[in-house]
């Protein structure tokens, strides 16, 4: 099967390759298992300056972006942006989703139109309910890139 978003984004945007269930967070994955994850994510559409996640928000969303860019950022006290990241299609954002109960720490602003898909924290609990190998592939995964 392939990928559900590219039927769903317009001819203007170029469509990373990837897909949900082909990030490095979830390598080793069966295929039906990656069709899982592909078939649970939500896919949106941004519009440039659209922001998909606040600072100081509780972290609960995960967006694998698809086309566009996005700006990771947040402002100090004197009202200065300090830029982290800037991320493009094949990238992913809102990682944070996998900690206890966290903030996002930075502010994702689309620099441009922007689709993303991705999923909530519950939403990926309840798949590694139906899907055990989900879960420990992510806890390997993460342990192997910390490393």
């Amino acid at each position: 099967m392939g990928c559900l978003c590219k039927k769903l984004i317009s001819d203007r945007l170029d469509a990373a390759s990837a897909c949900i269930g082909n990030l490095w967070i979830f390598e080793n994955l069966s295929v039906e298992e990656k069709q899982a994850l592909a078939e649970a994510a939500p896919k949106k559409a941004y519009k440039q300056g659209g922001i998909i996640f606040s600072r100081g928000v509780k972290a609960d969303l995960m967006f694998l972006i698809k086309a566009g860019r996005v700006k990771l950022s947040k402002f100090t006290e004197d009202g200065n942006e300090i830029i982290f990241d800037i991320r493009r299609g094949g990238d992913f954002v809102g990682e944070n989703i996998f900690s206890e109960e966290v903030d996002y720490p930075v502010t994702a602003t689309c620099m441009e139109d922007t689709f993303t898909c991705g999923f909530s924290k519950s939403i990926f609990e309840q798949l590694v309910l139906k899907y055990p190998n989900i879960g420990l592939q992510v806890i390997k995964n993460m342990s192997r890139r910390m490393s």
